[in-house]
């Protein structure tokens, strides 16, 4: 099984590859829309985050909240690049934390400990159908690593496990003006369809201030949720899982 799951990362990987290698000959030959505008954002992220975590046979309820966030936080880092023109677009999107998330009784006499630690890779091609309106195709690369530990009384029991997965998405992306250097956008994609995950979504809602020609800011509220289970006996695992909150970002245009 540890030998399906190093071939099931490289494929992962190669997946990932292949997509983003085809992004550059597919954007080099469509040149007659105009010319290509790139942007780079940082962005953060305040999420809540809810569902269950399964290791083995120990199973822990996950519920973390706006308030919750910075104490569960270790480290959490968020960065995207897209490059478009008046047809075509392509954005990659990487996501890491690393959270820990613990619950105790009032006596002290059972806890509850949840270390996971994440990234989410996504990359996506988009074809304009409207003149505010995309047709987007993505993959999404999961990496997940989980540490749960499980007290009552002096016993305790832990369990470890590392899972990764690459689901297809599909999806709408709509950005209009509004007023003045306003602009507003909303996106949903949808996924998952047995290949990676049984199901996986993701949706984002943001409005755009456009400072000057080549900076601008954000606010926005971002939601990413995935239903994963892999293995048997002590080997099971499963994330259903859905993280969601505000966030505010700035982007370089050039």
């Amino acid at each position: 099984q540890g030998e399906f799951r190093m071939t099931s990362s490289r494929l992962s990987l190669r997946s990932l590859v292949a997509l983003c290698a085809a992004f550059a000959p597919l954007a080099q030959a469509q040149q007659d829309p105009g010319d290509w505008r790139q942007s780079a954002f940082l962005y953060g992220m305040a999420p809540m985050i809810e569902g269950d975590a399964q290791v083995g046979n120990l199973q822990v309820p996950v519920d973390v909240s706006l308030s919750d966030f910075v104490d569960v936080l270790d480290f959490g880092a968020m960065a995207a690049y897209r490059i478009e023109n008046d047809q075509w677009s392509f954005t990659g999107d990487v996501t890491y934390m690393n959270l820990g998330h613990g619950e105790r009784t009032q006596q002290g006499r059972a806890s509850v400990d949840l270390d996971v630690e994440q990234v989410t890779v996504m990359a996506t091609a988009g074809r304009r159908i409207t003149p505010h309106l995309e047709a987007l195709v993505s993959l999404a690369y999961f990496d997940v690593s989980t540490d749960l530990r499980v007290r009552v009384l002096q016993q305790a029991r832990t369990a470890s496990r590392d899972a990764n997965w690459v689901d297809p998405l599909v999806g709408f992306n709509y950005e209009v003006p509004l007023c003045g250097k306003w602009r507003y956008t909303l996106r949903g994609d949808i996924g998952g369809f047995g290949v990676g995950s049984d199901l996986t979504w993701h949706a984002l809602t943001k409005i755009t201030y456009q400072s000057s020609e080549r900076f601008s800011w954000y606010l926005g509220y971002r939601a990413i949720a995935y239903d994963y289970e892999d293995g048997n006996g002590r080997d099971y695992q499963r994330y259903d899982l859905r993280q969601h909150g505000p966030g505010m970002g700035i982007a370089f245009s050039f």
